[in-house]
């Protein structure tokens, strides 16, 4: 992690590097700080690598400053084309790349990061950001120059002015809508997003750049070949092994779903001593989770497994700590929710969690829009292929689907989920006009409603939805504070390159069978029973009810900042605070997910405006 700044003339920073080194890990020294000042600015970097690789990396003749947080998956190429030593560490790839490349650097490389290149003789800032989004990197720009971190606090830190709460991102924040790619909670303080580079020079303004673009280019088949099974396996197997270097003991998310199975199951393959290498953290809330987590630990040889039955991120502690690291309230419920795996992945040993998050988005995708895309190409040999239903029923439903020629305007299952729920918004009427939060609220009942491929949904939504950034961000953040790296291989980008690359009727079987390229992939590594499960229905929720999240004072709903106080409709809200006190009270399942919400965003934010 790091931190920096690029002062205007006649302007400087605060560079106390044990504020900043504290801001940036408030729980958990580092095992190496470094601290470099030029006349362009300077750099702070920690690391828990106990090389004698010194950080910040500095040119020997003091130009440039390199901080680099995360890991290059492409070294071998980049050694090659730079004509680098094998031994060489990622800081030094990178400071030879900008030699090399200068602001096209990124393009040249693979992996998860979030870099800064100091230049002092061109008095020039360079920041760079991976294409997926797992390490942040946040900034602020004004009249004295621009200050960067890993983190907001650490920008906080450092800016000598305090930043102001937005008003707007906290209006979204009350009805989960506050994702968005460069706007934080702080009007002030911005994030560099997925993908992009920023290029600023003395007295600029910074310069935005998007330097990755997915490519659409899968052919038209009208036949499956086992080709593309062998390629996505190749690319799945590679995003996998290359997050597992330099570490002898492994956790894994483990849910008993096809995605974190696969991961779980692939680690166990490649290690030496499964059974003493790889421990599993799952929750088992519903009837099937602990069966199917077993499952896959018992194909695999697992022999550690930490299950968890209750929910607890109602905690105060744990929204304080989260606040601490993070700078403002969590935008994902994973990021403390998953603080169980951490704390006992800390206990064992273990500082790398994988996590098969990012399946369902991409890789494993049910391929629900292929029939539009093959009834548009005129296929209908491959779209009889995958109409599911027996003797009577698959002719009807195919007769159906060759006249479907419209998309409705809304998923019809989300749209009347999000009617019934809108009513206990507690945003005040006017101010959620202001910004309008119904209608962006109700633009996501639309999901899949307004596409026609397969690709289209996942590159125009699926790969925009800032909520899938905004989950990285934060579990990177709070996993780090425990010192954990996260991993996310079905979020690798030559992974997700390769299924977009890859013909549409790969990804759906006969008779409809969803996740259908990444099924035939894992065959025989993942066990049947799992690979196979035909829908992703774990039974019912069997141990949070009501009850397990329906504590804490009452009178902590109602003592509110008044910052917030303004936002919300207080008789309603009054109301909803009565429910959740009330032991008696009959809610219903959609009541009990509004209500959580708004516990949930109201205490984050009443207790985020307290501490400033």
């Amino acid at each position: 992690m790091f931190a920096g700044t690029f002062p205007f003339r006649d302007h400087v920073f605060h560079s106390n590097p044990d504020s900043v080194g504290k801001a940036l890990s408030p729980y958990l020294p580092p095992q190496k700080t470094g601290y470099w000042q030029s006349a362009a600015g300077w750099l702070y970097e920690q690391s828990r690598d106990e090389t004698d690789t010194a950080i910040p990396l500095v040119s020997p003749d003091g130009q440039w400053g390199i901080a680099f947080w995360g890991r290059l998956d492409n070294r071998e190429q980049l050694i090659h084309a730079l004509s680098l030593p094998m031994h060489c560490d990622d800081a030094a790839l990178i400071l030879a790349g900008w030699r090399q490349w200068a602001e096209q650097l990124p393009q040249h490389l693979i992996g998860d990061f979030a870099l800064a290149v100091l230049d002092t003789r061109s008095h020039l800032l360079f920041l760079a950001r991976d294409p997926m989004g797992v390490k942040p990197l946040y900034y602020r720009f004004d009249e004295q120059g621009l200050v960067f971190g890993s983190s907001v606090p650490a920008i906080n830190a450092i800016h000598p002015q305090r930043p102001t709460p937005d008003t707007e991102w906290m209006v979204r924040y009350l009805w989960g809508l506050s994702f968005q790619p460069q706007t934080t909670a702080y009007t002030e303080i911005q994030k560099l997003p997925p993908g992009h580079s920023l290029t600023l020079k003395l007295h600029g303004t910074p310069q935005i750049s998007c330097w990755h673009q997915w490519r659409d280019d899968a052919p038209m088949a009208t036949r499956r070949d086992p080709h593309w099974v062998n390629e996505y396996r190749a690319v799945l197997e590679t995003s996998i092994r290359c997050r597992m270097r330099a570490c002898e003991r492994f956790g894994s998310e483990s849910s008993g779903g096809i995605d974190s199975s696969t991961i779980t199951a692939y680690l166990a393959k490649y290690l030496a001593l499964p059974t003493e290498q790889l421990y599993c953290f799952g929750f088992t809330l519903s009837e099937l989770e602990a069966e199917y987590i077993l499952e896959t630990s018992r194909y695999c040889g697992v022999a550690h497994n930490y299950l968890v039955t209750t929910l607890n991120y109602l905690e105060t502690s744990v929204l304080e700590r989260t606040l601490q690291v993070l700078g403002y309230p969590d935008e994902h419920a994973n990021a403390v929710l998953h603080i169980p795996f951490y704390r006992e992945c800390a206990l064992h040993g273990i500082n790398r969690l994988f996590s098969g998050f990012g399946g369902d988005e991409v890789v494993t995708n049910p391929g629900n829009l292929l029939p539009y895309e093959l009834l548009d190409e005129g296929l209908y040999a491959a779209l009889w292929d995958i109409t599911p239903g027996h003797y009577l029923s698959r002719p009807l439903r195919f007769a159906k689907r060759s006249f479907i020629r419209k998309n409705p305007a809304f998923h019809t299952g989300l749209l009347s989920a999000y009617q019934q729920r809108w009513p206990d918004c507690i945003i005040r009427a006017e101010v959620a006009e202001r910004f309008g939060i119904r209608q962006r609220y109700m633009d996501n009942a639309r999901f899949d409603a307004p596409f026609r491929r397969i690709n289209d949904f996942i590159l125009r939504h699926h790969l925009h939805r800032m909520q899938l950034t905004a989950r990285l961000e934060n579990c990177t953040l709070v996993a780090a504070s425990y010192g954990i790296d996260y991993c996310w291989p079905l979020w690798d980008v030559r992974l997700v390159q390769q299924y977009l690359s890859t013909p549409a009727i790969e990804k759906v079987g006969p008779h409809g069978m969803g996740r259908y390229l990444h099924r035939r992939a894992i065959d025989g590594t993942v066990p049947p029973k799992v690979a196979w499960k035909p829908t992703k229905n774990m039974g019912n929720v069997v141990t949070e009810s009501v009850s397990a999240w329906r504590y804490g004072q009452p009178e902590e709903l109602l003592d509110l900042d008044p910052r917030l106080a303004e936002l919300i409709d207080l008789p309603k809200w009054h109301k909803q605070v009565d429910s959740f006190a009330r032991s008696d009270a009959i809610i219903d399942d959609t009541q009990a997910f509004s209500l959580k919400r708004n516990v949930n965003a109201v205490r984050r934010l009443n207790l985020w405006l307290r501490s400033l």
